[in-house]
Formats: C-alpha cells, sequence, structure tokens
C-alpha cells in the first residue's frame, strides 16, 4: 500500500496550520478527528482493490442547453475587430484600441453577458492566432500573463499566456474547475478555436451551470455529507529524469512535478507546491521513480460572489475516474492513477456517489459547439467545463487555446452562505 493509500489527517495538521490556514479553518469547523483519534480507531481507507472501480458512463449534457445560447453568444459579424485589435503593446503583441468607441461597446456587451450568465461566446470572429485571442480577452479581462504553475496535466505553452488543452482526444474530460487542486485558483478561463472540426458538435467544449448542480446536489444526503467532510485531493507526479534516463512510455505519465512546478530542482519544486497549500512527500517507485505526492485538505464548495451563495469547486475529475479513457493510463490499475478524490476525513467515496456528483454537472450542461475563431470566456465560479471524445476525419483538426485567468487565494466557504 503506497501511503496516498493512507489518509491520517491528524498528523497534518501542524504543517497544514502554516500553508494553508483557511483549509484548516474549515477542519475545525467540521470538527474533524485529532490523529491520536484516528489512531484508536484504526481509522485508515480500505485496501484500494476493495473499491468499485466500474468505468461510469457520461452523457455531458440532457439534450437541450441548461442556458439558451442567444444569453451568452456575441455575434462578431457586427463588429469591425480589425479596427478594434489596431494597437500594439510595448512588446509589439496585438492590442484592442481601448480609446476607441467601438471597444468601448464591444467591452460592455461583453461585460453584460459575462456578468449575467458567467460565460460569453464570441462566434464569426474570424480570428486566427492566440495573440488575438489573448487581445481580445483582454477587453473584457484587463489580465496579466502568467505561467500555469502547479497545474495538474502536462500542458505545454503555445504563444505567451496561451496554451494547447493537455489532453487526448481519445479521453472524456470530465467536468471540473480550473485550478481547483491548489489554493491559488483562477477566476475565469478562456477557449479560442484555432482550429475546428467540420460538425461544431464533434469536440464541443461543453459548461455546466453551477447553481443548478449545486442545488441538485444539495437536495440530497451526499450533498451534506460534502459540506461536512470537506475533500482531500491526491496527486502523483513522476520523475520526469527517470523517464527520460530509462526511455520509458511515457504514455502512463499525467505529468511530471518537474513541469507541474517549472523546476528541476527537488527542493525548490517542493517549497513552490507548499506555497499553494498542499502537503507534499516523496516516494520511490520501481515504475515512476522518485515521485511525488501531494495531498490538499479543502471545503468542496466555494463562496461565489457573483451569487453571495457557496457553490460547488469540486468534482470527480480530481479522482481516478478521469482516467477511465485516457490512452496508457486507462490501463493502470486505478490505485496507481494521478489522481484520488477522498472526503477531507480520508473516507472513500463511493462509485454510486461520484456517479450521482458527475450527474449534477451534466444536468446542467451546455455545449459550445466550435467554429474556428470562436472565444468563449467562462466564469470559474459559475461554471464548470469539460468535453466528451472525439474522433477527427483525416482531413480535419481541432486545435484549442486555452488562457488562464487572474489568480485569487481561494477562502473556501462562508458559513450561512449555503
Amino acid at each position: 500500500m503506497c501511503s496516498s493509500d493512507l489518509i491520517v489527517l491528524g498528523g497534518m495538521l501542524p504543517q497544514l496550520a502554516r500553508s494553508n490556514p483557511t483549509a484548516l479553518r474549515g477542519v475545525a469547523r467540521r470538527g474533524l478527528p485529532t490523529a491520536g483519534a484516528l489512531q484508536k480507531r484504526n481509522f485508515y481507507r480500505p485496501h484500494p482493490w476493495d473499491e468499485d472501480s466500474t468505468p461510469l458512463e457520461h452523457k455531458f449534457w440532457t439534450g437541450k442547453p441548461a442556458v439558451p445560447y442567444e444569453k451568452f453568444q456575441i455575434d462578431m459579424s457586427k463588429y469591425d475587430l480589425k479596427k478594434i485589435l489596431s494597437a500594439r503593446t510595448a512588446d509589439g503583441d496585438i492590442a484592442a484600441d481601448m480609446d476607441l468607441r467601438d471597444t468601448q461597446v464591444l467591452r460592455e456587451h461583453m461585460d453584460q453577458v459575462f456578468t449575467e450568465i458567467g460565460a460569453v461566446h464570441l462566434i464569426n470572429t474570424q480570428m486566427t492566432t492566440g495573440e488575438e485571442f489573448n487581445a481580445v480577452t483582454k477587453i473584457l479581462m484587463n489580465h496579466e500573463d502568467r505561467d500555469y504553475e502547479g497545474g495538474a496535466n502536462l500542458r505545454m505553452p503555445i504563444e505567451k499566456n496561451v496554451y494547447d488543452t493537455g489532453a487526448p482526444r481519445e479521453a472524456n474530460i470530465l467536468y471540473h474547475h480550473e485550478m481547483a487542486y491548489v489554493d491559488t485558483s483562477c477566476k475565469w478561463v478562456a477557449f479560442g478555436a484555432l482550429e475546428a472540426t467540420k460538425d461544431p458538435m464533434k469536440g464541443a467544449t461543453f459548461i455546466s451551470e453551477n447553481v443548478g448542480a449545486t442545488d441538485m446536489l444539495m437536495d440530497s444526503k451526499f450533498g451534506q455529507k460534502l459540506v461536512d467532510k470537506g475533500c482531500c485531493y491526491i496527486r502523483k507526479l513522476p520523475d520526469r529524469k527517470f523517464f527520460m534516463d530509462n526511455s520509458l512510455d511515457t504514455s502512463i505519465v499525467y505529468n511530471y512535478w518537474q513541469t507541474s512546478t517549472g523546476t528541476e530542482d527537488k527542493d525548490e519544486a517542493e517549497a513552490i507546491m507548499r506555497s499553494k497549500g498542499l502537503e507534499v512527500e516523496w516516494q520511490d517507485s520501481p515504475v515512476f521513480g522518485r515521485y511525488m505526492v501531494t495531498k490538499y485538505f479543502v471545503d468542496t464548495f466555494e463562496y461565489d460572489p457573483y451569487n453571495d451563495r457557496n457553490t460547488m469547486y469540486a468534482s470527480i475529475a480530481d479522482d481516478y475516474t478521469w482516467f477511465e479513457t485516457w490512452p496508457g493510463l486507462k490501463d493502470l490499475p486505478h490505485w496507481e492513477r494521478p489522481l484520488k478524490l477522498n472526503f477531507g476525513d480520508g473516507e472513500v467515496m463511493t462509485r454510486a456517489e461520484k456517479k450521482f456528483w458527475n450527474e449534477c454537472y451534466e444536468e446542467n450542461g451546455i455545449p459550445i459547439a466550435w467554429k474556428k475563431g470562436d472565444l468563449a470566456i467562462i466564469c470559474n465560479y459559475r461554471t464548470a467545463h469539460g468535453r466528451p471524445a472525439y474522433e477527427l476525419d483525416k482531413d480535419e483538426r481541432r486545435d484549442l487555446a486555452v488562457i488562464l485567468g487572474e489568480t485569487y487565494t481561494r477562502q473556501g466557504e462562508l458559513p450561512g452562505k449555503f
């Protein structure tokens, strides 16, 4: 049994207090047991092979969008985008001319839609580059370019502040909130279609309206259980040097600790992860080399300032279920896969609980059917996002650029806001 199969929360409280006081407040509020109490009760996870890891079925939506398209789409053929994007930054990058009346009108339009719905989908844009997507995103979100530091999957940069999706098309990408597994998350995320399929629904990104999903969850005993217990995110990050030195098959790697942290230095990598509120330990594995195991204890819900209430911020995307269709990783025993999501006291979620939780998101799903040049900016509080697996014809491509939004430090649930 590896250490990620054994969760003893009480022994982590001193470090948790230093690295993540917000999470500690959640622990105290829920009255979780101390290390001594856990030992007396022999509070260990069941053997991982005893879990029912039968793959789940996914539908992503009901066939009817939870929010009508006309409420969050903007037809950009009504705007002169070439004129709007006529400025340049000090570095020579494309930028919007914010002094133009046309730009101000577009910004007001985008802001109205985003504020009301939590998502804005720009269609008929004629954009072709990540640089243009970044510039238009900045009309609404005056953000600083940022690195994808501490990320779970292997996401490579396309251009400055523009990344690929980091996921194979053969895999179902389950509904999730971006960067929910670290202390510093992002307020929004944007996707731009560099290339799209002939059928816009093939390779569509789905968003889930989070208030409806939260209401559905909270109508169940499982929802209250998630309030009471919170969650523990477990991640396993293998050693890139071990894989390169031994010419190993990288298809079983989700992300290396080196690429997740942006450093080759073990101590620096550990410091980066701890700065994000994670517990860190190192293990030697004949399969993965010296890999980093991180654990993050946090509330299941996050206070949503737009709706003034606590809404879901976790999902089964941070469990081994994420890899049920992922090439290479799907062939590993579930206890060897890179992700595991437990209740905050170490209790293992049942398959039925995971299935219902995912259905809460799917019942409130909305497809964003991509055409080349489309740009979607989505609120990370008010929506989750994902997509089904898809296939491409020989003459097709589907390339999405990802722009990571403004960061914030998670505060978890607030009293009286359910």
